[in-house]
């Protein structure tokens, strides 16, 4: 198992506000000094010069034909469920989740000494081929591509990838059943938030009504847990599951962030944000007027819940595909050494893939006090306070002025008149969103040291790349 570097967990200097990193080159600048500190010059050098890659120029190709292969997969006999459950697909979106698989599985395809074995099992079209007889199924695709139900050839010899330039069938399903779940996650989310626009174009709700719009989500999770089953791994399986439910608990949480009921879902210290986070990130109130410490921490648990999640764990699924998982199919028995470089691999996937997607959502929650709808594709510049919502720079910004009314509108969820104008005026004059995007530049630095487990590679650059242009958009 091949290993670039490793350091040990970021520290911060706390005094009063905490202090970080004011861009990103100062992660890069970090990542140079570590890569400097061994080989050869030119072999620095080229090191380097790729530590950060165009995405596009990796798995372009692949992301080139994502829609249509979608599209393959959503058929439906009914007219109407046809049209609604491939109505988001029509526009070109961002594609940030399929993009993170692909890209993380080209960056970690040959590492597991199973590798030989999974790629042997799956070098065929299993990912089309159903496992029930067609006549118990009973499922009706007139966009699907012809099975094939030939039997798969196995590998004589130990297969040895090119890194980069090998993507299993399997891998790039999950791509797109990544994308499946999260446009049906945005179905859904539109008929909740009332939402007008999508993409810069008329939301399903408001072209086929509520109804049609939460068949049309029920669809897609339906049509993509039919597409995962037929992964034929079950701990792939296990962890895309889990997002559909993390999904719609953090769908909950989000709607019910009163005092009178709010109840983080579980206790568990993985899905919550750690103890560094909140004592570096978050000042005690000095009033009772304040926000709570545990307030912050349950909007971030619902960040994870509804956003990172699906990032996380469609990011790990990609590295358990190419033989880092604990049982890959097929594969011969792996020593205690190898199973623990293994599941290395799969860690610094979930953690990438974790921290990134935090990255990502706190970056959209400030965007939304800085875009215009136009550009931002949907409703913006205060949509969130429409919608009674609370995020990381309200919170900042009520932490900064308890004596305000910031307290009563938050638990009113903005609903008099004058009251998200009011908000947005006190969070502008606050730190709030200065504060917001050190806390996402945080989390892109731990996911830019999550990557450093990963041997040198135009993958890993461009996911350092990813990493860079999730902080740094702006719409």
């Amino acid at each position: 198992m091949a290993f670039l570097w490793k350091r040990g967990a970021p520290t911060l200097r706390r005094c009063g506000a905490p202090r970080y990193a004011s861009s990103w080159s100062s992660v890069v600048d970090s990542a140079k000094a570590a890569l400097g500190g061994s080989g050869a010059g030119a072999e620095r050098s080229a090191a380097v010069s790729s530590l950060l890659r165009d995405p596009l120029e990796v798995v372009g190709e692949e992301l080139s034909s994502l829609r249509h292969n979608i599209a393959t997969l959503l058929g439906s006999g009914h007219p109407s469920l046809d049209r609604v459950g491939k109505y988001y697909f029509q526009a070109e979106g961002k594609h940030v989740r399929p993009m993170i698989v692909l890209l993380m599985a080209k960056a970690t395809n040959g590492l597991s000494p199973a590798w030989a074995a999974q790629r042997a099992a799956h070098v065929g079209e299993l990912a089309d081929v159903s496992i029930s007889p067609e006549s118990v199924l009973n499922d009706v695709n007139p966009s699907a591509r012809p099975a094939v139900h030939a039997e798969l050839p196995r590998a004589e010899q130990p297969y040895t990838p090119r890194l980069q330039d090998v993507l299993l069938p399997t891998q790039r399903r999950l791509a797109e059943i990544t994308e499946m779940i999260h446009v049906a996650s945005l179905l859904h989310d539109d008929v909740i938030d009332a939402s007008p626009l999508r993409r810069g174009a008329p939301s399903a709700p408001s072209t086929f009504g509520n109804k049609l719009s939460i068949l049309g989500g029920d669809f897609l999770l339906g049509r993509a847990s039919i597409s995962l089953a037929r992964l034929r791994d079950p701990e792939v399986v296990e962890l895309m599951s889990t997002v559909i439910a993390n999904l719609v608990e953090g769908e909950v949480m989000q709607m019910r962030a009163q005092a009178s009921d709010r109840v983080p879902v579980t206790d568990m210290a993985s899905s919550e944000p750690s103890d560094y986070v909140l004592d570096h990130f978050w000042t005690p109130s000095t009033t009772p007027s304040g926000p709570t410490r545990e307030l912050f921490a349950y909007y971030l648990q619902k960040t994870y819940l509804k956003t990172a999640s699906l990032i996380a764990k469609s990011a790990r699924s990609a590295t358990v595909l190419g033989g880092c998982g604990e049982a890959p199919l097929g594969a011969p028995a792996l020593s205690d050494a190898e199973r623990v470089a293994a599941r290395k691999v799969c860690d610094a996937a979930y953690q990438y893939g974790r921290n990134v997607g935090i990255a990502f959502q706190l970056v959209d929650d400030l965007l939304d006090f800085q875009s215009t709808s136009e550009a931002f594709g949907k409703p913006s510049g205060g949509a969130d306070l429409q919608l009674g919502l609370a995020t990381a720079p309200v919170l900042y910004a009520w932490q900064e002025f308890p004596d305000t009314a910031m307290g009563e509108m938050v638990q009113r969820r903005f609903s008099n008149p004058g009251d998200v104008q009011e908000a947005l005026a006190i969070v502008h004059r606050s730190n709030g969103l200065a504060r917001t995007a050190e806390l996402a530049r945080y989390h892109a630095k731990v996911a830019a040291e999550a990557l450093e487990t990963l041997p040198s590679s135009d993958a890993r650059a461009a996911l350092a790349q990813l990493n860079e242009q999730i902080i740094t958009r702006v719409k």
